[in-house]
């Protein structure tokens, strides 16, 4: 602080704070510390008098700012549902969440949960507060609907393709979007993915070589096959811990992509045309250039960023979950493939809807010889169709292999009823039929209310390594999307598509509790973590068999994540990781237009939300599925946005693109 004055005889400086300084005649500087703000007053004082002036100083607290977040499970709820909030706090004294409804809850310092049940639209906001005065806000709405609303959905039909991640084929999506304007919603507002496009220079992967690799474009549909197993997955998000405190890194997928190729050629298992060794193909991507019919339909109806696969382990595993609301009861490896271990003995979906006596049925693509499904092939198994209800007991009161031709049981058939004409195995045509009986169901309009269809086993599902292009696969979806549109059942029917697991590409979301927003950019606003989802689905944990041969309930190997006490599995099961992000979109007349959600869910939310749909909003197999969110923020009944659906690009071919693209040696980019 200065003081001048050129005329006094004295000069004295007070503080309010008690301070007291003499200056010269002509004033000077003095170094002041208040330690609150404080105001200063200087006199000069001669002969003919005084004089004062003064200054303050506002000292502001060396507290940190507090800071908050809220965010509700769902953002949508049905009447008279109720709704979870979860706010996180930071450098606070005090949080206090009040709704425009007139409720209040106080939360500790941190933030925590709160369960709310409003009657109405409701917009809840946390404040964060300190012993300063500062103060922190961040608000959240809740829609209330009609519970007669979801009534008007009359089919689900859900359908999962094979191994691959969000970023692998929807990690563009932005940019694709935007310069269609397809990133406005009805209500206005500017709905974005968290993608790979504002990422590409700055991610990378390194090889055992020391190489890295940067996310690039493919100019190939066709490359060697990943691995997402157990330990693979668990090796992506960390690539050589497993421990509970381990970073999380994502920083595995070119190591693991590397070791599945030389692995694969040194064993002489390939069944392909094997060419990269170094992993590379973990860090391609694909854009609207190939997945022309994805990029229109998952832009024109929703799509979300953060929907997971149950497991952390590859396709079987997480379709068994998938049919069982979250559980494999223990195991992490195939159980027949792997393990070789009977059919499974676990509560499903299927067993769920019989009992409640609400209609179902699996559509098979392919039978477990390969040919398509409602043709003859071959002799015993082959002709038996291909899907993993067949690793649940339950199946066998609908479908079971019958090499003796004796008299089928219960409701089954001889199977000549779909076009094995030895009649190797016995079914019921009222639950488990070919794809061709969807066109004719779709057509008729005679859906059941839950509809699952398996994809074409290395036909057309789109699996890499395979030797088929994902041009294939997404011909085969295009196909199924399209005769529902154009069809009588399209007024009262939900699809859901999904992948069953991420495969082993790249993908930049950790599917780890606590983590899984550590690398999303903040321009996306407040998104919950996969903590609310990620639980145990029961008692039933991984573990390492006694005796070294896979249990019903036990099949880790000694080199496995959890076979460690120390490792995450071990101390947290199955909750530890979920699957990795998988590509999505929800395409109903009720879908939002150009939607993107950011709640997290993994594959029983659709289990989920059939259950609330045909049984109740109580029902459910285990806790997974009973905590995933309801999935309402995806539709509008009132408005029925697509009561006329779009009408899509025919899905790019090779004779489209004037040459064969499927060429795994010339990845890119």
């Amino acid at each position: 602080m200065t003081v001048t004055d050129s005329k006094a005889a004295s000069v004295h400086v007070t503080g309010s704070n008690g301070t007291s300084y003499n200056l010269p005649y002509s004033g000077g500087t003095i170094t002041v510390s208040p330690s609150s703000t404080t105001t200063y007053t200087a006199t000069a004082t001669n002969s003919s008098g005084s004089t004062t002036a003064q200054t303050t100083i506002t000292v502001t607290s060396s507290t940190p700012n507090p800071t908050v977040s809220i965010s509700a499970q769902n953002s949508s709820i049905s009447q008279g549902s109720s709704d979870t909030l979860t706010v996180t706090a930071a450098n606070a004294t005090k949080v206090v969440v009040t709704g425009s409804d007139g409720s209040s809850y106080t939360l500790s310092a941190t933030g925590g949960t709160e369960t709310v049940t409003p009657t109405a639209t409701t917009t809840y906001t946390a404040e964060a507060s300190n012993a300063a005065g500062a103060v922190a806000s961040s608000e959240t709405t809740v829609t209330v609907g009609s519970a007669a609303g979801e009534s008007a959905v009359q089919h689900v039909v859900f359908m999962l393709q094979e191994n691959h991640t969000f970023d692998n084929y929807f990690g563009m999506l932005n940019p694709y979007r935007h310069s269609n304007g397809w990133d406005i919603g009805d209500d206005g507002k500017k709905y974005d993915v968290d993608g790979i496009d504002d990422k590409l220079n700055t991610i990378k992967n390194e090889d055992d070589e020391g190489t890295y690799y940067y996310l690039y474009k493919f100019r190939t549909t066709c490359i060697d096959d990943d691995s997402s197993d157990w330990l693979a997955s668990y090796g992506d998000v960390n690539r050589y811990n497993f421990a509970a405190t381990r970073p999380i890194n994502m920083d595995g997928f070119v190591h693991t992509s590397e070791g599945y190729a030389k692995s694969c050629l040194a064993s002489g298992t390939c069944g392909g045309a094997y060419t990269d060794t170094t992993g590379e193909r973990a860090m391609g991507y694909y854009d609207q250039g190939f997945l022309n019919y994805y990029y229109y339909m998952a832009s024109q109806f929703a799509v979300s960023d953060r929907w997971f696969s149950p497991v952390s382990s590859k396709s079987v595993p997480n379709r068994i979950a998938t049919f069982t609301g979250g559980t494999t009861q223990g195991l992490v490896h195939d159980p027949g493939n792997n393990d070789h271990l009977p059919q499974l003995n676990i509560n499903n979906i299927f067993e769920e809807l019989q009992g409640a006596g609400v209609s179902w049925k699996v559509y098979y693509t392919v039978t477990q010889g390969g040919c398509l499904g409602g043709s003859a092939c071959g002799s015993g198994n082959n002709n038996l169709p291909d899907t993993t209800f067949l690793s649940l007991s339950y199946s066998t009161h609908f479908v079971y292999a019958n090499a003796s031709h004796a008299a089928c049981t219960g409701t089954t058939q001889p199977s000549s009823v779909w076009g094995d004409t030895s009649n190797s195995y016995c079914v019921d045509p009222n639950h488990i039929a070919p794809l061709s009986q969807y066109y004719t169901d779709v057509k008729n309009n005679t859906l059941p209310a839950f509809a699952f269809i398996e994809s074409g086993s290395g036909t057309n599902d789109e699996h890499p390594g395979s030797e088929q292009s994902i041009l294939t696969g997404q011909a085969e979806v295009a196909n199924v999307v399209n005769a529902l549109m154009v069809s009588p059942s399209w007024a009262g029917s939900v699809f859901f598509f999904g992948y069953d697991e991420g495969g082993g590409p790249y993908d930049h979301v950790p599917p780890v509790p606590g983590h899984s927003n550590e690398y999303t950019d903040s321009s996306l606003g407040s998104i919950p973590d996969i903590s609310s989802i990620a639980v145990n689905a029961d008692s039933y944990n991984p573990c390492v068999p006694s005796g070294g041969t896979p249990t019903t309930h036990c099949d880790l190997y000694s080199s496995d994540p959890g076979a460690k006490s120390t490792d995450a599995t071990a101390q947290q099961g199955f909750a530890a990781q979920l699957g990795f992000r998988v590509p999505n979109m929800v395409v109903s007349p009720f879908t939002r237009r150009h939607y993107v959600s950011h709640i997290p869910m993994d594959h029983t939310a659709i289990i989920k939300f059939v259950e609330n749909r045909f049984i109740g909003s109580s029902a459910h197999l285990t806790a997974r599925d009973a905590v995933q969110p309801n999935l309402l923020d995806f539709f509008d009944f009132t408005g029925k946005p697509w009561a006329t659906p779009p009408t899509p690009p025919a899905p790019v071919t090779a004779t489209s693109l004037g040459y064969n693209p499927c060429l795994p040696q010339s990845m890119g980019p």
